[in-house]
This record gives C-alpha cells, sequence and structure tokens, in this order.
C-alpha cells in the first residue's frame, strides 16, 4: 500500500516537472523582441503642416490598457486584481479615454499601454477603437511587445499580451520609426517584456526644420536600476540627434519617474527622475495641479492614506518651444490609473 501510495506521489511530481518544464520551454521558445529601427506607416495620412509661432495643444495619456477602473488593484503593485472585469468594462473605459480627447480637442497626442488581442484586457481591439473615434487625425501605432502566456499568478494568471503606444494628429507625419530600448536579460524580461520609443517627423511650413514627435513608456516595475538608467539615457541620446539640428522636438510619455513633486524611492516606477542627465537643450516640463498616477495596491480613494499619488507623465521639450501652460485632466482616475496631462505650446520663430 505505501510503495503503491509512494509510485502515486513520484508520478505525480514526475508530470509536475514535465509541465514546468514545458512551459520553460514554450515561454523561451515564443519570447521574441521586435526589430530596432522599424519603419512605420502612419494610418489615415493628413497633408496640412505645422506652422512656426501658432499655438498648438499636445495630450499625453497612459490609458492602462482599458483595464484599471477606481475600484482596481493590481498584483503586481500589491493588489489583488489581474485581468479586467469583463469586455463590457473594458470597452467603457475606452471610450471615456476618447471622450476625454475629444473634449480636449488636441492637435497631437500620445497613448500609452494600449491592448490588442490581450487576454488581460478581454481581447478589445483598443487601436481600433481609437482610430474609428478620431478621423480627423493620422495615428501611428507602435508594438512595444507580444508576451508568451504568462502563468502568473497561478491561480488566475495574466496570460498573453499584444500591447504598444499610439501617437495621433491633425498634421502631416512625414516619417516615423520604432526604436528598441534596453531591457533586463536574465528571466525578469518575461515579466517587464519588450519596450521602445517611437519618433514621428512633421514638417514645417516654410522651415527646413521639423516638429520630432517621441512617444515612449519606460519600465514599471524593474528592479535593476542600471536597466532604467540605460532606458533614459538611450532616450536622451536618441533626442540629442534633432536638437543639435535644431529640430522642435517634444516627448510626452509615462516615464515611471517623478517629474515634479515628491518622488518614492521606495518604489520601481516613481524614483526622481535624473534631470541632470537630460538631454542638453531640453527641459521638463510637468503639471502641479493634480497627480498623473495613482499606486494599485489598493483602490482609488483620495482619502485613503495608503494610496499614493504621483506625478510621472508629461513632456521634454526643447528650448525652442515655448511651453504656454501644461495642466493634468482630473477625472478622478475614472478609466485608467494615470490622467491625462495636455500643453499648449509654440514653436519659436
Amino acid at each position: 500500500m505505501l510503495k503503491r501510495l509512494l509510485r502515486g506521489l513520484a508520478l505525480i511530481f514526475a508530470v509536475l516537472l514535465v509541465m514546468i518544464g514545458g512551459y520553460f520551454i514554450y515561454a523561451y521558445a515564443q519570447y521574441h523582441r521586435v526589430p530596432n529601427d522599424l519603419a512605420e506607416a502612419p494610418l489615415n495620412p493628413k497633408t496640412n503642416r505645422v506652422h512656426l509661432n501658432q499655438t498648438y495643444k499636445m495630450m499625453t495619456f497612459n490609458i492602462g490598457y482599458g483595464s484599471y477602473p477606481p475600484s482596481f488593484s493590481f498584483f503586481m503593485d500589491g493588489g489583488k486584481d489581474v485581468r479586467a472585469t469583463s469586455k463590457k468594462a473594458v470597452q467603457s473605459a475606452i471610450n471615456e479615454d476618447i471622450r476625454l480627447i475629444k473634449k480636449e480637442n488636441p492637435d497631437f497626442g500620445n497613448i500609452q499601454e494600449i491592448d490588442w488581442n490581450a487576454d488581460r484586457s478581454q481581447h478589445v481591439n483598443e487601436p481600433q477603437m481609437v482610430q474609428d473615434a478620431l478621423l480627423p487625425y493620422t495615428t501611428v501605432l507602435t508594438q512595444n511587445y507580444d508576451s508568451a502566456y504568462l502563468f502568473y499568478p497561478l491561480t488566475n494568471p495574466i496570460g498573453k499580451a499584444k500591447s504598444g503606444i499610439m501617437t495621433y494628429s491633425k498634421y502631416q507625419i512625414e516619417k516615423s520609426t520604432r526604436y528598441q530600448l534596453p531591457i533586463e536579460t536574465n528571466f525578469n524580461k518575461f515579466f517587464d517584456l519588450d519596450r521602445a520609443f517611437d519618433v514621428n517627423i512633421l514638417p514645417i511650413t516654410s522651415s527646413s526644420k521639423h516638429l520630432v514627435i517621441f512617444n515612449t513608456h519606460l519600465s514599471a516595475f524593474i528592479k535593476n536600476q542600471k536597466i532604467q538608467k540605460q532606458q533614459l539615457l538611450t532616450l536622451f541620446d536618441a533626442m540629442q540627434k534633432y536638437v543639435n539640428q535644431g529640430d522642435y522636438v517634444i516627448c510626452g510619455a509615462d516615464y515611471n519617474h517623478a517629474l515634479a513633486g515628491k518622488a518614492h524611492n521606495e518604489l520601481t516606477w516613481m524614483k526622481e527622475f535624473p534631470t541632470k542627465n537630460l538631454t542638453k537643450g531640453m527641459r521638463v516640463v510637468a503639471p502641479t495641479n493634480a497627480p498623473t498616477v495613482r499606486s494599485l495596491d489598493v483602490p482609488y480613494n483620495q482619502k485613503n492614506p495608503k494610496n499614493i499619488f504621483g506625478t510621472i507623465d508629461g513632456f521634454l521639450v526643447s528650448d525652442n518651444i515655448e511651453s504656454l501652460s501644461v495642466q493634468t485632466i482630473n477625472n478622478d482616475f475614472k478609466s485608467s490609473d494615470h490622467q491625462p496631462v495636455v500643453m499648449s505650446f509654440k514653436l519659436q520663430k
């Protein structure tokens, strides 16, 4: 009887080993990075060009793949939730994002964390929803990653995800290119996934210079601070090329570093922004009227002392651009763990 029990336990253990080994083989076999220096084609192209000394408005917004309502807490931030509650909830969140964009009516915009064909966001095609709603704009969709099925947490896996960033513009985008960012090379790469930034070149009427719009979403839950620093330096170096040419450069992004207000160095996603290393000829433009992000360890409650708030979304702007105003659009985190940031600006002659 004892021998039979031991054989049964040994068989179960062997099956588990095979399953675990098979999963690791699958994960490594599926893993890939999107190629570097990848040309992208803007959809719904426009022909009108940007002008110097004219007032424009730009928005940057991490939409949290439509899965973070105020009641949501996230397991990777110490919370309990993993996937969006339903497809309807995701669609409702994306429609709220679209409403905010239409209400502000920006000339340009950057979106981060936009999903398509992802388990975590109930397979809603979010880029299609946005593109269908923003017909006055040309759009560029840049893929960050296409992950293998992540069997984590074990009781409720987050699954597969295809996700990226999107730039939209009422004006002609002449050229758009995706570039890789440094990421961890150990097993953590399966959880932080691929990272990239997009560079969009817009011609300017009666000028040989260009408006250059960068869009990116830097790593959040990465413990290797060396990689975090390398991501920022890679971004800064790329911007320097255009600043040196005399172009007008704006980067609207989720930096996962504190651009204004208090930094929280105990968090992997709100450390102090390294302003001293910023591209020469560029500056930080960030809002102070309301936070742009909330922590996801607990549901949103403005009065709950466990909620941590900060400003990690905003703009990096070259010195030849006059920033007229910048503010957070405060909607009590209705559709995302982030809130949009809007800046008005002029390209100086």
